[in-house]
């Protein structure tokens, strides 16, 4: 369950909205990570769609978290899916999760580690650079090991 991720990357590259969404599906983020497309999920977060777009409350890590892709679930915490979002119903991502199965097992040690000062730092500049953050960040007069690190490279 790959998807087309060359197709995500082209339609971002004639201009997608990244956060073009209908009342069905949500977000092109909403709609990869409900399928398993975790190679397009990637694309899409690179590129700078929102971790945390919102579809009914229901987030990209709500989704994840149904199909139990502990996969998708770590790159959308890694990319700044936030552990604790409540959908409409009242529920956390680990909500939708089996007890003692390894996606709960992941929201368990999520819930409980802080994210590191590096992580944190990377998320608020990538945030503050807006849509386009990627190439943004190859425009940076910095070391090019910093720019692949915000670029998750």
């Amino acid at each position: 369950m790959s998807g087309k991720p060359d197709c995500v990357k082209l339609l971002i590259d004639v201009g997608a909205n990244l956060e073009a969404h209908d009342c069905h599906f949500g977000t092109p983020l909403h709609v990869a990570c409900a399928r398993e497309h975790l190679e397009c999920a990637k694309v899409l977060l690179t590129a700078g769609a929102n971790v945390n777009a919102a579809k009914l409350h229901e987030t990209a890590l709500h989704h994840a978290a149904k199909v139990k892709n502990k996969d998708l679930i770590e790159m959308l915490v890694e990319f700044g899916g936030n552990v604790y979002a409540r959908d409409n119903r009242g529920k956390r991502p680990a909500d939708y999760t089996w007890p003692n199965s390894p996606t709960a097992k992941c929201f368990e040690y999520h819930e409980k580690t802080p994210r590191t000062l590096s992580q944190l730092c990377r998320l608020r500049l990538r945030k503050a650079l807006g849509h386009g953050a990627v190439q943004k960040v190859y425009k940076l007069n910095i070391p090019q090991r910093l720019m692949e690190y915000l670029a998750y490279n």
